[in-house]
């Protein structure tokens, strides 16, 4: 382990001018951590052509001379935004506008990446001009370690199954299903199809439904997406005339995002797959405004998570009678 980063008391109760004031103050410890952590990697004022190199005992027993470079940094979004400096919600690759958030962009229609030695400049001026520049772009001013280090920051960011896909887009998707199965008054199919599906190989049988477990891991998630689509498929099936449209794009939806997913477990690719990879997204873009339309708030969250209660305890009460029979 090479540090251990602070993490702060999460009080909610408090007013907004006071927790913004507690958020740059968690920013501010943040940084100097880091900035102890990494020092050895910062810029010299008077740097040389041994600057930064060290000797390194290799696993063949010999020492040589050695530059660590910081290449990567993997986490999820909150954690990216707060290693960056940037508000909640944005992009770190990009400048991409928060009204755009959640649209396909394509290829030949990116937006301008991020610039961590402008905001710099911006940061020192001090001016009101620079700091209105900076709230536009979402930036927040002040000390960020990263700018101080030989690297493009914009590219520490990497995506990754985990945080990207399994407790990210597959989980998202996994609501969204619940919720359009509720809302169809589909829920009670979709469970029975859900826990019929039998062990095979590694994957394990389901003892539960989606709204009976509290927290699902990336593991369960990657497990799930081997059979999520048949199980969607099945459980929309019949159904009146009226309902036929928005099944099929339910279900199209489903198998464009489970498509993506596929492709991007390859361990490597070419022009081929990453145009699989361009045509699912479109795809999966296309067809999502079917789950959106009925996307859960704090409300629907709240009697989601009272009905897995209930669920859980008639699930209880089921086994003690089928235990004392």
């Amino acid at each position: 382990m090479v540090a251990l980063l602070p993490i702060p008391i999460k009080n909610r109760n408090n007013p907004l001018k006071r927790l913004d004031e507690q958020g740059q103050t968690n920013r501010e410890v943040l940084n100097e951590v880091l900035r102890r952590v990494l020092h050895p990697l910062t810029y010299k004022h008077s740097p040389s052509a041994e600057s930064g190199y060290y000797n390194v005992l290799c696993a063949d027993g010999n020492f040589r001379r050695c530059k660590p470079v910081l290449a990567a940094w993997l986490a999820d979004c909150p954690e990216y935004s707060d290693l960056l400096h940037l508000e909640r919600h944005v992009c770190s690759w990009c400048e991409w506008p928060k009204n755009e958030d959640g649209d396909y962009v394509p290829r030949d229609k990116q937006h301008p990446r991020r610039d961590h030695n402008q905001y710099r400049t911006l940061s020192d001026a001090n001016t009101k001009a620079a700091d209105a520049e900076l709230v536009s772009r979402h930036v927040h001013r002040g000390f960020n370690v990263f700018q101080h280090i030989p690297c493009i920051v914009s590219d520490l960011p990497k995506p990754n199954l985990l945080h990207t896909m399994q407790v990210g887009m597959l989980h998202h998707l996994q609501k969204w299903i619940f919720h359009f199965m509720k809302t169809h008054e589909w829920l009670d199919k979709y469970n029975s199809i859900w826990l019929s599906v039998p062990a095979y190989h590694d994957l394990p049988p389901q003892t539960k439904s989606y709204e009976e477990v509290s927290q699902w891991n990336g593991k369960e998630m990657k497990e799930t997406s081997r059979y999520l689509l048949g199980v969607v498929t099945q459980s929309l099936r019949g159904g009146s005339p009226a309902q036929h449209p928005k099944f099929n794009r339910a279900i199209e939806c489903t198998r464009a995002l489970l498509e993506f997913y596929m492709y991007a477990r390859y361990k490597s690719h070419d022009d081929a797959t990453l145009s699989y990879m361009e045509d699912a997204l479109c795809y999966f873009h296309t067809f999502k405004d079917v789950f959106l339309l009925r996307r859960a708030g704090k409300k629907a969250k709240a009697k989601a998570n009272a009905l897995r209660t209930e669920l859980v305890k008639a699930r209880k009460v089921d086994e003690e009678t089928n235990a004392e029979t």
